[in-house]
């Protein structure tokens, strides 16, 4: 039995325009599909278009044109606000530079997204502490970003991103600001996290990075080229 598809892309293309006389095409005809459960990575080099390919898969940007449908809805034509829900509901991202509020808890950081999303959870400290736990940190709940390491800052990140159980995890340069070692205790993090069913998405310029993946796709001047 084939899995559900989750995110399909069809004929996407993005345009930008520098000036009077300036258009930059950022993506030129891509078309992606990605089914539950698979652990993907998107592979290119800086100024491949591999960011704005992230935006568009995250509802972070609408398409110039093209077809976009994340779980079955087409959401390529949605408004900011449509967007931003489908994207609550269905997405986690995890980022770089990690992104957490420094004035907020681990426990807080993970929580917070349950408290902007019409998803209903009846115990939410329960339910980010669960995840924290999840991830190695049940012992650092009560602790700021600014009192945990890269490694478990990231660790928080991905419990975050993990809370509203999105059909799709995106991880954009997951391990970018880590150490090697750290680095790999994440990529591992995201292995387990595939066996146990989540649909994984990693953005990188790493091909180590991408290599630990199951599949594999190279974009190049806005374009997948393999």
């Amino acid at each position: 039995m084939t899995a559900k598809e989750v995110l399909r892309l069809e004929d996407i293309r993005k345009v930008y325009h520098m000036g009077d006389d300036i258009i930059v095409e950022a993506l030129k005809d891509i078309d992606l599909h990605i089914h539950q459960g698979e652990l993907v990575s998107i592979l290119g080099p800086s100024g491949s278009g591999k960011s704005t390919l992230l935006h568009i898969m995250g509802l972070l940007d609408s398409p110039t044109s093209g077809k976009r449908y994340v779980d079955g809805i087409e959401t390529s034509t949605m408004d900011d606000e449509e967007q931003a829900r489908i994207r609550g509901e269905k997405i986690g991202f995890v980022f770089q530079t990690f992104n957490l509020i420094p004035s907020l808890t681990a426990l807080e950081n993970v929580e917070l997204p349950l408290l902007l999303c019409r998803k209903q959870c009846r115990d939410r400290k329960g339910h980010a502490k669960a995840l924290l736990e999840r991830v190695g940190l049940g012992d650092r709940l009560e602790h700021l970003p600014s009192q945990l390491s890269g490694g478990q800052r990231q660790r928080v990140a991905i419990a975050r991103a993990l809370v509203n159980d999105p059909e799709i995890v995106l991880a954009d340069e997951p391990t970018g600001n880590l150490d090697s070692k750290t680095g790999h205790e994440v990529l591992e993090l995201f292995k387990e996290l595939h066996k146990e069913g989540r649909t994984i998405i990693i953005i990188t310029h790493d091909e180590y990075i991408a290599k630990t993946t199951k599949r594999m796709i190279r974009i190049r001047d806005g374009q997948t080229v393999s």
